[in-house]
């Protein structure tokens, strides 16, 4: 499943049980831990994305021609 679909998951299951048992109450605190570590698994992939994006685009690639013999001097 992708993150993204997980996420919006578990937030729909944390709704679900802060309306059955309350937002104080463990189940809903530990759907709540278990969808900030989604999220900041998400923000990790988000910004290793953005970071390898930038490398690529600050590459330089150098060419090294063949000698040629019809060169003078």
């Amino acid at each position: 499943m992708e993150i993204c679909s997980e996420i919006r998951m578990k937030r729909w299951e944390m709704m679900e049980l802060a309306k059955m048992y309350g937002l104080g109450h463990e189940y809903t605190l530990r759907q709540s831990e278990q969808l900030d570590k989604l999220i900041n698994e998400y923000l990790i992939l988000q910004h290793h994305s953005s970071e390898v994006r930038n490398k690529r685009e600050e590459m330089v690639v150098i060419v090294q021609q063949p000698f040629n013999d019809d060169i003078t001097f």
